[in-house]
């Protein structure tokens, strides 16, 4: 089969860098899994280091769990929360806000060794490059960023010269 408009289209279309995506998920336990499983994808799709692709999983795990365990339920909704990821060359940003716009609160490890809560953002210090709470448009919500090494380009990026008026 031909294509009349372009009769000597080259063979299939080269697949373009993932740059960002989002997606809103429901505030219940299993959500973080599903965030897990879409967050994923979108790695595997990036090309991600399989080192950076464990810890963004592990650590969006974390963010996810606070947000759905520590959402206020009383008159401001469940713990609905949306990722955003951003993908460049040799790190990438993910960020989750509360869908309802309440900022994140930081809790403290209780003292007792044995104490279950509290360490999840100990976790997220010591693993990601940069981490901490942000405000956008679209409410306040918390932050990571993993760096890896990568690389360099082919040929370096050379702006174009400039047009005299």
């Amino acid at each position: 089969m031909s294509n009349r408009i372009f009769p000597d289209s080259p063979g299939p279309r080269r697949r373009l860098p993932l740059r960002r995506c989002s997606f809103r998920f429901i505030g219940r336990p299993e959500s973080v899994k599903e965030a897990r499983d879409w967050m994923s994808r979108k790695l595997a799709f990036a090309d991600a280091p399989e080192e950076t692709a464990e810890n963004t999983l592990l650590l969006l795990s974390e963010l996810a769990a606070n947000n759905v365990q520590h959402a206020p339920t009383v008159g401001a909704g469940r713990g609905d929360f949306s990722i955003r990821a951003f993908f460049f060359h040799g790190w990438l940003r993910v960020e989750v806000l509360d869908a309802y716009k309440r900022p994140p609160t930081f809790r403290i490890a209780a003292p007792d060794t044995y104490a279950e809560g509290g360490r999840g953002l100990l976790l997220v210090n010591a693993i990601a490059s940069r981490w901490g709470r942000f405000q956008s448009p679209r409410g306040p919500g918390m932050f990571f960023e993993l760096r890896w090494n990568v690389p360099e380009p082919l040929a370096p990026v050379v702006p174009l010269p400039r047009k005299s008026r």
